[in-house]
């Protein structure tokens, strides 16, 4: 993967661009904007920083802004939804249907050095175990217009969240398959893993990798 190439060409192909120019920083064999780095080895991977910020109770999302509705979410990422979207196109993932193998992802979440996948912090609210086999998809956000300003806004950064847990596609990450929003029943979505998440404002790493 010729990197700065691709850095380039996505900077240049995207008016307006989904990151500013002067936040992509290369040093050796990655690529780092604010709160990511673009690890280009085969296959290239993302380490995404954030931290804990539910040990409890339902789910709308993985992971939001600090900012953004931490209340329902299981972890705060330190970028903004529009760099991981950059971000994931740079190591080769393609948005689109949920049948598109280039669309799939492979995500863990790090603390201590332990690395699993992140659906070992969630429980099923129907069968109160850890789900397995959750298909993540690259959805991929798109531009809007601010009502007000009239200015395009990226929709996932006017969210400030980046992995839904139930299908929105305003968001850069979501599920393919449908399990429901806990909102509608006791039975539906996704609880937090109590007994698996450390404490609220641990710090963490998300691992971001194309499916193979």
């Amino acid at each position: 993967m010729n990197t700065l190439l691709l850095v380039a060409l996505l900077l240049a192909a995207q008016p307006p661009s989904l990151v500013n120019t002067s936040d992509v920083k290369r040093a050796g064999n990655t690529v780092r904007l604010p709160g990511i780095v673009i690890h280009d080895v085969n296959p290239p991977y993302l380490e995404l920083s954030g931290k804990v910020a539910r040990t409890n109770d339902l789910l709308e999302f993985i992971a939001v802004e600090p900012q953004g509705r931490d209340y329902e979410s299981l972890l705060t990422l330190d970028c903004k939804p529009s760099a991981l979207q950059f971000s994931l196109l740079l190591i080769g993932c393609e948005t689109g249907a949920i049948r598109q193998a280039k669309s799939l992802l492979s995500i863990e979440v790090e603390h201590k050095n332990k690395r699993v996948p992140v659906e070992q912090w969630l429980l099923d609210r129907k069968t109160k175990k850890p789900p397995t086999g959750l298909r993540w998809v690259f959805n991929g956000s798109y531009f809007g217009t601010n009502p007000i300003t009239e200015q395009p806004v990226f929709m996932a950064d006017a969210e400030q969240a980046h992995i839904a847990l139930w299908h929105q596609p305003s968001i850069v990450i979501n599920l393919a398959d449908e399990h429901g929003n806990p909102y509608k029943g006791d039975d539906q979505g996704f609880d937090v893993n109590s007994a698996a998440v450390p404490p609220v404002g641990t710090p963490i790493k998300l691992i971001i990798r194309k499916k193979p």
